[in-house]
């Protein structure tokens, strides 16, 4: 983008020159507030995550804000991976709107790059650098890693408007990082503050906030002399277009466009191509089109005319999802954090990678016509659904993550004890999965051991299996539930098996011992062991039916007479042997 400073700032010099002479000597300073929202923010100061830090903060800043002057606030790296223009203008400077900059602040999840010298020259235009005395403060933990010199930006924002001023708060930073972060505010008049913990931000935070607000106001301006004739800016030679379906109509602003005359890039910027430039001769050229730095990315043909201009406009055949969630019974206050991924489906299948995420309700996520598996993330909570993004339009999806918790009261047997130990339970979402599950392992929720805390998921009919195992033998069963948001259900549920207690007493001792509880069959044979035992002694629990046991000590082997265990009472089974 410095390439281009000139070109762009010129005719704002003009419009800036006309303002100022109208423009009161009380009008209020403006800052733009970055925040550095990359993936190296995860990194820990003190144990905790830096930007977990940097969001308490900024949210504190805000929240006590001197309505004295404007505030924007603009954030880099925190959407997309591996895009240099992941750049987010959150808010223009202006009154400070608290609510809505705090949940912005709160919803960052830092995954992407540190494009620190494209932010600073998209900040300078939005706090209009070249009419008095604005600012920009940057916070970041890092160095510029898109292959740009954010010092060099400096010097050219400082060259054309010396009372611009960039404060830079280089947070958690290595000796590289604070030279490289140090030479943006040296280059430009402001200050650089050094932070190495929470504490330290801080008071970066209030020093930086202090300068920008007391610095003493520009002088009023002198006498406008009478303007030189500026020579003509360079027009366009060509402007490239797309449109979002066949009958939608072209545009131009914020699309990328990779243009290529067999193994030669000719255009790899916005499409706009000056005089200067290298021209696009008529012919026909295969392009990359990428809209609005999103995933809505396609590749193709196009043609440019006799008359140097492009025949028709690229279809990028897609549209945009808004997606919102809430989590209370207040639909109208959004769920955050929030976390959306949205995953293409082929033939029918999900893909197992996302084509794109995003970490904000109710705004434009760009993405190729088709349909899309959509989950939501909220804390513990996930919520999917499948939506279909159709050519030139916006689908709109609202996510309910409101829970309902369950607590299950078990007994053994109806109107027995509820029991406390040795029992799992698991929440699924067919009855199919539950049969089919290693005990509990798969389940949407669930708890091992003991349950005295609430299982919580979506409200929705689900299926609880319980797994009891206490000794020799075992039991499961698994029943319809429904779960209500904002309900804490304890429903009692019997597990409708029998209980018994055994001793194996034997005149001659004991040596190699093995005991087997054997189901009996119609014809009095085993119809399945149901488990091995190596005590004398014990608890068990089976359903109720005819069994007998499979006694080994010393080499023999004894099979006792069947007998029946019953639900509803505890038997107690006494076996003497030889």
């Amino acid at each position: 983008m410095i390439f281009r400073l000139a070109t762009l700032i010129t005719p704002l010099l003009l419009l800036g020159t006309a303002e100022a002479q109208e423009a009161s000597v009380e009008q209020k300073s403006q800052v733009m507030m970055i925040l550095d929202g990359s993936n190296s923010m995860w990194g820990r100061v003190d144990g905790e995550p830096k930007i977990s830090i940097a969001k308490e903060l900024m949210t504190d800043l805000i929240t006590n804000w001197d309505d004295s002057a404007d505030m924007g606030l603009m954030v880099y790296g925190h959407r997309r991976k591996g895009d240099c223009a992941d750049i987010e203008v959150v808010a223009m400077p202006g009154q400070v709107n608290r609510p809505y900059l705090i949940d912005k602040v709160q919803s960052i999840s830092p995954r992407g790059k540190t494009p620190i010298t494209e932010s600073l020259l998209l900040a300078a235009v939005s706090v209009q650098y070249f009419q008095g005395r604005n600012s920009v403060v940057l916070v970041s933990d890092g160095i510029e890693t898109c292959k740009a010199d954010p010092c060099e930006q400096a010097r050219s924002l400082e060259q054309l408007n010396p009372d611009f001023s960039v404060h830079v708060i280089g947070f958690d930073v290595t000796e590289e990082e604070f030279k490289s972060l140090q030479c943006i505010a040296t280059e430009t008049g402001g200050k650089f503050f050094r932070a190495n913990n929470a504490n330290e931000l801080k008071d970066a935070l209030k020093q930086t906030v202090q300068a920008v607000n007391t610095a003493p106001a520009a002088a009023p301006p002198a006498p406008a002399p009478v303007p030189e004739v500026q020579p003509a800016q360079p027009e366009p030679s060509l402007l490239l277009y797309a449109k979002l379906c066949e009958t939608c109509e072209k545009e131009n602003h914020d699309i990328r466009w990779t243009v290529r005359a067999g193994d030669k890039v000719l255009h790899d910027q916005l499409g706009v191509i000056y005089s200067d430039d290298e021209q696009i001769l008529p012919g026909t050229y295969d392009v990359k089109v990428q809209y609005h730095s999103s995933p809505l990315e396609r590749e193709g043909k196009i043609t440019i005319g006799e008359d140097g201009q492009q025949v028709g406009a690229f279809d990028l055949d897609g549209g945009s999802a808004q997606l919102y969630a809430f989590a209370t019974e207040d639909r109208n206050v959004a769920a955050n954090p929030i976390f959306y991924r949205f995953f293409p489906i082929v033939d029918g299948k999900p893909q197992k990678n996302a084509i794109a995420d995003s970490a904000i309700s109710n705004e434009d996520t760009w993405l190729p016509a088709g349909r899309y598996l959509v989950t939501a993330d909220h804390e513990s909570l996930k919520g999917k659904a499948e939506i279909e993004i159709r050519p030139g339009e916006t689908t709109n999806y609202t996510f309910d993550l409101r829970f309902g918790s369950i607590r299950p009261q078990v007994s053994l047997y109806e109107g027995g004890k509820v029991v406390r130990g040795r029992m799992s339970f698991g929440i699924f979402e067919t009855a199919s999965a539950a049969e089919k599950a290693a005990g509990v392992n798969g389940a949407i929720a669930s708890k091992l051991g003991e349950l005295n805390q609430y299982l919580s998921v979506q409200p929705g009919d689900y299926f609880l299996k319980i797994a009891y195992d206490n000794g020799l033998g075992a039991a499961s069963k698994i029943v319809p539930i429904t779960v209500t948001a904002g309900e804490k259900a304890d429903p009692a549920i019997s597990m409708d098996v029998a209980p018994f207690k055994y001793a194996i007493t034997t005149g001659s001792g004991f040596s190699g011992f093995g005991l087997e509880l054997h189901k009996t069959g119609d014809d009095g044979k085993s119809a399945g062991k149901l488990d091995f035992e190596i005590n004398a002694k014990g608890l068990g629990v089976v359903p109720p039916g005819m069994y007998f046991f499979r006694i080994s000590n010393k080499g023999e082997v004894i099979v006792t007479k069947p007998f029946e265990l019953k639900t509803g009472q505890t038997s107690e089974l006494n076996i003497t042997i030889p």
